[in-house]
């Protein structure tokens, strides 16, 4: 009798266990699939709550420049800002992409 494990039909040998037998199943526990589907969820949730808090700020710069500025200043102050976000947007999208 020979106690070496043999290579199964890929060629991969079990890992060996002190006490001999091979690795055990996981513990028990949640499956990582509704883990990883409950870690989304909140990020969807977060996402959505950010996405509002940066409409509320859009909508909010745009009324405090029209009570902080003259008149005659606020198109050129509107077209700076929206400049700025545009900007910002490109960066962030440019960002994401080479995260990826």
């Amino acid at each position: 009798m020979n106690n070496v494990p043999e290579a199964g039909a890929g060629g991969e040998v079990p890992a060996p266990v002190p006490g001999g037998g091979t690795s055990p199943a996981p513990a028990g526990g949640p499956p990582s699939d509704v883990k990883n589907l409950f870690i989304q969820g909140l990020y969807a949730i977060l996402f959505l709550v950010i996405l509002i808090a940066a409409f509320q700020l859009y909508f909010s710069i745009q009324t405090f420049i029209s009570t902080w500025f003259s008149e005659e200043y606020i198109p050129v102050v509107n077209s700076l800002y929206y400049l700025a976000v545009v900007v910002g947007g490109i960066y962030l999208i440019l960002a994401y992409i080479r995260g990826k």
